[in-house]
């Protein structure tokens, strides 16, 4: 399975629908889009996607997903020239993330500059360009601890008065000024590893691949004590645990402790 990089500028062209597909997205529902892949021809079925959006802030990851069909040829996506009888090359694509860069906070372009991400080249003008393997398997680290906190986080830990939540779901679809910093994240489990420090859980080593780099990422100091200077200290603060650890430390409030969740 090979990674690529499709971009989206809403400068040249305009998501219409895409507040719908984005909510669609969040509570489960199957969604398929196609996407230009430019004059490339190399993204196959099965592949992996990242969607970037570029052109004007906020700019950074946005979707990811897998190609569903390999590389088609159909009319260019541009009305004048489709009018003129050009083409482009397209793909299929499945959602798994799709957020809305106008009201979802999205990964910035920013931490794309840390190495070893700064060795693709980001700010592509065409979509379809592979990223390189090593790159690929830092941004889905980075991606997955960037989700996990911005989509599937506890309502518990958040100030529900100042978010919107899914009725009947805790997918989050904008964020508060205690947003959790994904670099912050990305440090943490980098120091402690991506494994539960309650019960040991290792998605890795239970789910193989698709698991890598999984875990939630536990505030030790409750958010809605955290003043708008507070600087995180990812050793100190923060500590990986898996989704049913966290939600039982969430059971109480104030939250149980990780020690007392280790006795249960």
């Amino acid at each position: 399975m090979k990674t690529y990089l499709l971009a989206w500028n809403p400068k040249r062209w305009q998501w219409d629908n895409i507040v719908q597909m984005s909510n669609d997205v969040k509570i489960g529902n199957t969604v398929l889009d196609r996407w230009s892949s430019g004059v490339s021809k190399r993204p196959q079925k099965g592949d992996r996607f990242f969607l970037i959006r570029l052109g004007k802030e906020p700019k950074g990851i946005f979707a990811s997903g897998k190609i569903m069909r390999d590389t088609f040829e159909d009319l260019h996506w541009d009305e004048e020239k489709s009018s003129l009888g050009e083409t482009t090359n397209y793909v299929e694509i499945g959602y798994d993330v799709l957020l809305n860069p106008d009201t979802d906070t999205i990964l910035p372009r920013e931490l794309l500059n840390v190495p070893p991400l700064s060795d693709m080249h980001w700010d592509t003008q065409m979509s379809g360009v592979q990223i390189l393997d090593n790159v690929a398997t830092e941004l889905e680290i980075l991606w997955a601890s960037f989700t996990n906190s911005t989509i599937f986080s506890f309502p518990e830990e958040v100030d529900t008065t100042q978010e919107e939540i899914f009725e009947g779901a805790v997918h989050r679809i904008s964020v508060n000024s205690y947003e959790r910093n994904p670099e912050a994240r990305r440090k943490c489990i980098e120091h402690y590893g991506a494994i539960c420090q309650v019960c040991n859980f290792d998605f890795e080593k239970f789910y193989g691949e698709i698991g890598k780099g999984f875990i939630h990422v536990h505030h030790l100091k409750q958010i809605s004590e955290i003043g708008e200077t507070y600087q995180v200290d990812p050793i100190q603060d923060l500590r990986p645990v898996c989704p049913n650890c966290h939600a039982i430390i969430h059971k109480r409030k104030p939250p149980y402790t990780i020690e007392e969740v280790k006795d249960f």
